[in-house]
């Protein structure tokens, strides 16, 4: 992109498709897997559809103002629902 060079952004576009069917078939082996197991071990296939449905990335800590002018962080998840957000 930064040559905008023919060329190099095919041999991009080449590695990055072979790059993303490569991940696809790795993700279909791993539903394969678990397709097959999860007759003998049900908690396999939980497991799996739970690891899909969490949260990867929780709420960081939020700077505000307390009362008396202050800044804080606060990290609490009670906190964090009546928090007035610091705004830069």
């Amino acid at each position: 992109m930064e040559t905008r060079d023919d060329k190099i952004f095919k041999k991009y576009k080449a590695a990055r498709n072979t790059v993303k069917r490569e991940i696809q078939k790795e993700i279909k082996r791993d539903q394969q897997e678990i397709a097959s197991q999860c007759k003998y071990n049900p908690k396999i296939i939980w497991k799996h559809i739970n690891s899909k449905r969490q949260r990867k990335s929780p709420i960081d800590q939020l700077k505000s103002i307390d009362v008396d002018g202050n800044n804080i962080l606060v990290n609490k998840d009670e906190e964090k629902a009546e928090v007035h957000v610091f705004k830069y």
